[in-house]
């Protein structure tokens, strides 16, 4: 019996990503039949068909991410619900309430320093790492950053965090929760959420952002603070890449070169001030959210899922 429920509390830890992953097959699928139908009724040979496939989905990864997210996000929504109504069954199921909604605001400083000390962490992490980690991540990279700013925002700044803070931290970290601890859940969680972006130099950032989210969750007592991180710390990148390409584009040739150890220096610098200042912001947050346990009321999973 003890196996059975292991097993069954690891499936309920991998499945949301498989369920997402499973999706964005199908969505490719899909696309590639009608694409393959549309043409083969205009007379095009298979063999033909193929390349033209091919060269209508090339660039368009990051469009096909957003779709298979929006379409798995109801999905999330019915599996956190079930959860939602498990615990209600056992009489483990607790509500709070955060008095002032404003609190939630604080979440955006936080998520931006999170995300400048972590990027500028991985970017010295990159100096010294091989060729074969940093080619792993140029196929997402491309995707990503040759797609229209409008597509950036709507898709890797909006679309993916929410899908992806419902995944790790609505599902996969509150069932890790209820097998382990806190410190426990976090960290494996963290370390999940790093490994499913798929490449190394994602997957230190993707850790630190990922124990940020577990943080505000935790004090929030709510989703929406770890996907409104995820979407604060993700649009702040998009904007800033954004102008950083811009720069570069007005520089030329005439951006001076250093050297690595001038580079390690710089950003290391910039790294810790942001590092302190994300610490301080998390200090406010620990100090000023303390949402209140809801007692004496009778709970709709359909209001509580969050």
């Amino acid at each position: 019996m003890e196996k059975k429920n292991w097993a069954k509390s690891i499936w309920g830890i991998i499945s949301p990503m498989l369920i997402y992953i499973g999706i964005q097959i199908v969505v490719v699928m899909v696309i590639q039949a009608g694409y393959t139908a549309y043409w083969y009724m205009q007379g095009v040979s298979f063999h033909e068909i193929a390349f033209m496939i091919s060269d209508a989905l090339q660039g368009k990864e990051l469009m096909l991410t957003m779709i298979s997210a929006l379409v798995t996000i109801p999905i999330l929504g019915f599996l956190m619900k079930r959860d939602i109504d498990r615990q209600k069954a056992s009489n483990t199921l607790t509500k709070f309430r955060l008095s002032n909604k404003l609190l939630y605001l604080l979440i955006i400083p936080f998520a931006i320093f999170n995300m400048e000390w972590a990027n500028m962490f991985v970017s010295v992490l990159q100096i010294f790492m091989p060729e074969f980690m940093l080619d792993s991540y140029s196929g997402t990279q491309s995707a990503i950053y040759e797609s229209s700013v409008i597509l950036q925002i709507a898709a890797a700044g909006i679309v993916a965090p929410v899908v992806e803070e419902l995944i790790f931290r609505g599902l996969i970290y509150k069932r890790i929760k209820e097998i382990s601890n806190i410190k426990t859940a976090a960290v494996l969680s963290a370390v999940i959420f790093g490994v499913f972006h798929g490449n190394w130099v994602q997957a230190p950032y993707a850790f630190f952002i990922g124990l940020a989210a577990v943080f505000v969750y935790e004090k929030y007592k709510s989703v929406m603070a770890p996907i409104l991180l995820h979407i604060s710390a993700n649009m702040a990148s998009v904007g800033l890449s954004y102008i950083a390409s811009k720069f570069q584009q007005v520089q030329g040739e005439s951006i001076q070169q250093f050297s690595d150890w001038e580079i390690i220096r710089t950003i290391s610098s910039s790294m810790l001030v942001f590092f302190v200042l994300a610490f301080v912001m998390g200090i406010i947050i620990n100090s000023k959210v303390n949402p209140k346990e809801v007692e004496n009321e009778i709970i709709d999973s359909g209001n509580s899922m969050l």
